[in-house]
């Protein structure tokens, strides 16, 4: 749960920034980000969505040798698999299915099957199989044969196809929106940069001169009996001292502006660019299923 923390002044309280679960800071925007729920169907949720590409095939496996023994026991447990799928009766087709990987891992029809009970004959795409499904479909598209491939596309391409067009429409709105915000926040928070900015070199100016005219007086303070020029170099070093101080406020003040607009542009920042991350790592997955038994 996110820790609700003003981390710097706004007069009109519009943005406000906090840290969240993970301890990074977001952008709140009024009470709340006007958030409407991406939905696909009930199976679509973007919370907390993963990078599958964590758990993508990468097609390289140990070489091993296969023997008719081998091939012989695989044909055996993905017949006991299919006859389980088709009794619906997925959960102990997968313990075939897992058998059959450990013996050939890298065959095209353990593959294939790997893909069909995972995702429940290519009807379930939800968030806690997308790992999997997507790791498998990633070995169907280098290992499995073109007629399995065309099976796999007869039984779930057209809801694939739904499922992506569908999932793109509300990118695109969610792109939309999370780029809205961000042009419109841009406006206030790159002039409030730009100002905080020029305050800071006005106040280091004087900084720079005051610390020169200290030093330099402090070398020759010795040289004037009427001790004027001592004087001077602890009034100078005193104004330095001011400076010193005007300029670490404006300092924090130009690094808090810098930092709105640096979380402007990230998308992490804000609830609706999350959403739009989490779509977009979704969509690409869906794809990637799409087109490995497609082509």
């Amino acid at each position: 749960m996110a820790e609700e923390r003003l981390l710097d002044d706004d007069k009109d309280k519009k943005y406000r920034f906090r840290i969240n679960a993970d301890g990074e800071e977001e952008l709140i925007v009024g009470e709340g980000e006007d958030i409407r729920p991406v939905v696909e169907e009930a199976e679509l949720s973007f919370d907390e969505a993963e990078d599958y590409e964590d758990y993508a095939y990468d097609g390289e496996d140990d070489e091993r040798y296969t023997t008719h023994e081998d091939e012989k026991a695989v044909a055996a447990l993905l017949e006991r698999a299919r006859e389980d799928v088709e009794q619906g009766n997925f959960s102990t087709a997968l313990e075939y299915v897992d058998q059959a990987s450990d013996i050939l891992p890298d065959d095209g029809e353990v593959a294939a099957m790997e893909l069909t009970v995972y995702t429940k004959n290519l009807t379930d795409f939800s968030q806690n199989v997308m790992p999997q499904a997507l790791t498998a479909a990633k070995k169907v598209a280098q290992f499995t044969s073109a007629e399995s491939k065309k099976r796999l596309a007869e039984t779930g391409a057209d809801r694939l196809n739904s499922m992506i067009c569908a999932l793109q429409s509300q990118a695109d709105e969610l792109s939309e929106r999370n780029e809205q915000g961000k042009a419109e926040r841009a406006v206030r928070f790159d002039a409030d940069n730009k100002k905080a900015m020029t305050r800071f070199f006005v106040s280091l100016a004087p900084l720079a001169l005051f610390v020169a005219l200290a030093v330099y007086f402090s070398t020759i303070m010795f040289a004037d009996d009427s001790g004027v020029f001592i004087v001077l170099t602890i009034v100078f070093a005193v104004l330095s001292l001011i400076c010193f101080a005007v300029c670490v406020f404006t300092a924090r003040a130009f690094n808090i502006t810098a930092r709105r607009v640096r979380m402007n542009r990230d998308n992490s920042r804000t609830q609706v660019g999350r959403d739009y991350e989490a779509c977009m790592t979704r969509l690409s997955a869906l794809r990637t299923i799409y087109d490995a038994v497609t082509k």
